[in-house]
């Protein structure tokens, strides 16, 4: 029987079977639905709002532990790229170099996970999770902060999930191309990194999460983005091989898997 948040800590796996991973949690009256690898909560018997909070309670003692922190996270992402590629069962292993081994009808996937920040995207982020740990507020209310006080020269605006605003006044911006100079250059280096430094799987999988909520949200921008891919690609060794190398990015807006050998991409 489970008696603590501790306990439901416990019941994290860094490897097993994926159809394996949610289990029937029976705690405080409660049922719900934890994923034992990402130690998410999904509503059972609970209301939405109490769901959220479970969540919290348990991101906040995770939070404790940086490694298991980071961990959870990664398998956060990877079950959220799962659901978009349509994979239900099988098994995974975390790794490292790439991130996550998963064997799934018979083939051996690797899977890199990044989210990528560039200028000040990790304020909005900090925030946003500290807003989260509120446990009375108005929908839809403006929160000004004296604490984020340190951050007035780095934020100007963000919207959260949960329909806050945090506006704070700040004149220290990163231009519109500056930024996704920046954000190329980071997945261009994940992709040299697949060639030169990963273990080759027989699939292998770059998923890439943009932090910010303003950029790639256009088919222009995402096919000047695969176009330059291909470029940079081509000056690379090691693509000739038999092995599958693909890219997902999920942005604010869609998610798109490209294609790395034959240069096609898709809307997934």
């Amino acid at each position: 029987m489970l008696n603590s948040i501790d306990d439901i800590i416990n019941l994290h796996m860094s490897e097993g079977k994926i159809e394996d991973a949610y289990e029937k949690i029976h705690f405080d009256n409660k049922t719900f639905i934890l994923n034992k690898y990402s130690l998410r909560v999904r509503r059972g018997n609970m209301s939405k709002d109490e769901a959220r909070r479970w969540n919290l309670r348990i991101f906040n003692e995770v939070k404790k532990d940086r490694n298991l922190y980071k961990e959870v996270r990664e398998f956060n992402s990877v079950f959220q790229l799962f659901n978009r590629l349509g994979i239900k069962s099988g098994s995974i292993r975390k790794s490292e170099s790439p991130d996550f081994i998963v064997y799934n009808n018979g083939r051996e996937i690797g899977i890199e996970i990044t989210k990528i920040y560039v200028g000040n995207d990790w304020v909005a982020e900090k925030i946003a999770e500290e807003i989260k740990a509120i446990k009375q507020r108005k929908k839809g209310e403006e929160l000004f902060y004296d604490e984020y006080v340190k951050f007035r020269s780095r934020v100007v605006t963000f919207q959260i999930r949960e329909g806050i605003v945090i506006a704070q006044s700040g004149t220290d911006k990163i231009s519109l191309e500056e930024y996704i100079i920046e954000i190329k250059n980071k997945i261009f280096e994940k992709i040299r990194k697949l060639m030169d430094d990963y273990t080759k799987c027989e699939s292998n999988i770059i998923f890439v999460e943009i932090a910010s909520p303003l950029y790639f949200t256009s088919d222009t921008e995402i096919q000047k983005l695969n176009e330059e891919m291909k470029y940079y690609i081509s000056h690379l060794d090691g693509f000739s091989d038999n092995r599958g190398y693909r890219l997902v990015l999920k942005t604010s807006t869609n998610w798109t898997s490209f294609d790395l050998k034959d240069g096609s991409y898709e809307i997934i």
